[in-house]
């Protein structure tokens, strides 16, 4: 990819996952979220619950607010990775602590079997820590509530990821002050 091009010519994609934990060694992913977005505007959505082969744990539950019932029928998480691999293709990649969300699609992708992840990323916890210092948190529900940001239901991977894709373009908007940004500016 060309570093050099401006952020209004590139497509990138915000994407969420929900678990059942929070190690991608031991847990799973429960749903895919994702939003395709160029300048701002969604292109095109993702969103999957899958069957993670193990119960959800009540605090997970509690969290996301999946339950088992919920995921039950769903196709596994190897029968939708391939599909979100193809959404994602070509695209760079925000998630809000980005390390969590990488982690376990990484550990999906090795586990079926799948080439590795090769998509440019961008967190944008560290965006905002650039875009908005001195804040008291970077959680993403604590920011979007800062910033003004129209807001889904917390913890659910496709309105997480449209509140990603609005946290990236809030910093986007924040830090071109001085005009259009390179994507090599993004890069942290």
């Amino acid at each position: 990819m060309d570093f050099s091009l401006s952020v209004n010519a590139v497509t990138f994609t915000a994407f969420d996952f929900e678990t059942t934990g929070l190690y991608p060694a031991t847990d799973r992913i429960v749903e895919f979220g994702a939003v395709k977005f160029r300048e701002g505007k969604i292109l095109d959505s993702f969103d999957a619950l899958v069957d993670p082969g193990v119960a959800i744990p009540q605090h997970a539950g509690a969290v996301s607010g999946i339950t088992d019932a919920m995921v039950a029928g769903k196709p596994p998480v190897e029968e939708v990775l391939p599909r979100f691999m193809h959404f994602v293709e070509g695209t760079v990649l925000v998630a809000h602590n980005a390390q969590f969300d990488i982690g376990f699609l990484r550990a999906a992708l090795d586990a079926a079997g799948l080439p590795s992840l090769t998509n440019i990323i961008i967190d944008t916890q560290v965006l905002a820590q650039r875009a908005f210092p001195r804040q008291k948190s970077y959680g993403l529900q604590a920011l979007a509530a800062e910033l003004a940001l129209p807001r889904g239901t917390a913890h659910r991977g496709l309105d997480d990821s449209i509140m990603c894709m609005r946290l990236f373009q809030a910093c986007v908007d924040s830090l071109s002050f001085m005009g259009e940004m390179t994507l090599q500016e993004l890069i942290v």
